[in-house]
């Protein structure tokens, strides 16, 4: 029986980009599999405010229980 691949809620990751802590909006692609850099789908690019992602996170886990 094959597993279905089943995405994670979107959520916010902090990144370090030229010295400067910036936010990124990211799910999993399989939430079966490890957080790495091939299992992430982003959305919206850096934000420097963490609010600005929070923001956009929650937008898009509404849509997805819709």
């Amino acid at each position: 029986m094959e597993r279905q691949i089943k995405h994670s809620e979107w959520r916010i990751r902090q990144v370090t980009i030229a010295g400067k802590q910036m936010h990124q909006v990211y799910r999993l692609v399989d939430k079966h599999r490890v957080n790495a850099e091939g299992n992430r789908e982003t959305r919206g690019g850096y934000y420097e405010r963490f609010f600005e992602a929070e923001k956009l996170a929650a937008t898009l886990n509404a849509e997805e229980k819709r």
